[in-house]
Formats: structure tokens, C-alpha cells, sequence
């Protein structure tokens, strides 16, 4: 059965184990349908950059493996439901996955994200840019759907600068990004490829561009930054391609995908 079942836990006067409600969103899944779902949406996870966060935290947060929307109107949670439970086995004490709910509405609908967050990277790039997250409430310790929900509300600049780190991005392009966005917005300068940037690609098993891909100026030359992501990035890759048919044939794809984690964390 996939899913995580909780260890015992210690409670006064003696130990108890979680006892699960079926309306219980974390609760280990059951049906076919959910299982299903769980497989469709961690190998569309792992073919894509999402790979990065769940192998060892490159990317500390990764989202696009699954995506809908709602009609603000007569809005039908249905689907977000069914994908929210089908996550479950992702919510652990390693990983955390959701659906994000975007604040923001275009022509009457709401985006819906799913996402997925590696819990010791993310943590550790809070603490790291702590300058920056702790003026916004968010602290190491901040429950990682709290993050996401903050950044998502964020004035604009401050916004790209965060999803920018969270997706793991050079500190150096997250900048870049920052300023000559805002620059051009401000003065109606062209910007995009080959106009103000060009941009960088690390290969995914479904796409060698525009997955894991962030801006960088016309003139840029790799920087260490970027060759050590690049060098990590393939290394994950190519220990994923290894064993990715096993992963998705397997019954618990769950114990395959810790252990590239491990793998990845102690390289």
C-alpha cells in the first residue's frame, strides 16, 4: 500500500499510534484511483525539474508536474481535492507536497499548482538567506505551505527574488532577474531571449530546455555557481535515468525515490 504510515509517538502514560480518518488527507492511500494518481503525478515529477527537489534538494522547491484551475464564480474542488489526497505519500518528514491555490485570478479563474518542497534544503536556504526571509515572517522552521502562501502575496520584486531562490536558482541570476525585469518594466525597454537574456538549461529526462532554466545577461560567462549546478544536476540525472523504469514499475515507488535522495544528499 503507498503511502507513509507514522511511527509510534510517544505520548504521557504511555505510547499511541495515529489513528487515521477517512476523511483524512494525509492518511496512507487506499483506492486504486488514488494510487494511480500518486504514480501519474511522481513520474511527471521525476521526468521533469521536480527531479532536482525530490534527489537531494537541488531545486529546494519545484512546481508544473501537475497543473488546473478554478472558476472563481461556481468554483468545483473536485479535482484539487483528488490531487491534494493523491499526494500524500509526498508529505513526510523529508518532502512536502500540495496543491497551491494562486491569489491572483485571470478571466475569472484561479490557477491551481501542484509543488513540491524538500524540507532540509528549503530550511537550509531560509537560514542561508535569512536577511531577506526573515523580514517576511519566514524562518527556518516555517511550515512549508506557509512559505509558499507568503511568497504568493509578496509585492512583485520581492516575489520573483523569492521564487527565485526557492527554485534554486544562482543568487546571481535571481538578481539579474530582479533588476532588469523591473528595469525594463519601468522604462519599456525590449526584454527577453536575445533581447536584454539569454538563459541557462539544465537537461530533465522529458526535456534538454525550458524546465530547470533560469535568465542570465547576453554576455554571461559560466560562473562556478552555475557550473556546480550543472555538474550536480547531471550527476542526479543520470542516477535517476538508471533506475527510473524501476521506479515506475515498482508497486511503492517511495523506498526507490528516498534512496536517490540519500544517494544525492551524500554525494
Amino acid at each position: 500500500m503507498l503511502g507513509f504510515v507514522l511511527p509510534w509517538l510517544s505520548v504521557a502514560g504511555g505510547c499511541t499510534s495515529r489513528t487515521w480518518h477517512s476523511g483524512d488527507r494525509d492518511a496512507p492511500l487506499v483506492t486504486a484511483s488514488e494510487t494511480e494518481r500518486f504514480r501519474c503525478l511522481l513520474a511527471a515529477a521525476l521526468d521533469r525539474e521536480a527531479l532536482y527537489t525530490l534527489a537531494g534538494g537541488l531545486k529546494p522547491l519545484s512546481t508544473g508536474f501537475w497543473r488546473g484551475s478554478i472558476s472563481v464564480q461556481d468554483a468545483d474542488l473536485t479535482e484539487l481535492r483528488e490531487v491534494r489526497r493523491a499526494l500524500a505519500p509526498l508529505r513526510d518528514e523529508t518532502y512536502y507536497a500540495d496543491v497551491q491555490v494562486f491569489a491572483t485570478s485571470h478571466d475569472g479563474a484561479r490557477t491551481l499548482e501542484a509543488y513540491v518542497v524538500h524540507r532540509a534544503s528549503l530550511a537550509a536556504l531560509i537560514a542561508r538567506e535569512s536577511s531577506f526571509f526573515a523580514p517576511l515572517g519566514i524562518a527556518p522552521c516555517t511550515h512549508p505551505a506557509e512559505v509558499v502562501t507568503i511568497v504568493d502575496r509578496l509585492p512583485r520584486r520581492d516575489r520573483w527574488r523569492a521564487y527565485g531562490l526557492l527554485f534554486g536558482y544562482p543568487v546571481h541570476a535571481v538578481d539579474f532577474f530582479v533588476e532588469a525585469t523591473d528595469r525594463a518594466r519601468a522604462d519599456g525597454t525590449d526584454m527577453g531571449p536575445g533581447k536584454d537574456r539569454t538563459f541557462v538549461e539544465i537537461p530533465t529526462a522529458s526535456a534538454t530546455k525550458g524546465q530547470f532554466t533560469y535568465a542570465v545577461p547576453l554576455d554571461h560567462t559560466e560562473l562556478p555557481e552555475d557550473r556546480a549546478l550543472r555538474q550536480e544536476a547531471t550527476c542526479i540525472l543520470a542516477e535517476y535515468l538508471k533506475v527510473a523504469r524501476e521506479i515506475k514499475a515498482a508497486r511503492d515507488p517511495m523506498p526507490l525515490v528516498r534512496a536517490l535522495n540519500r544517494a544525492a544528499r551524500t554525494r
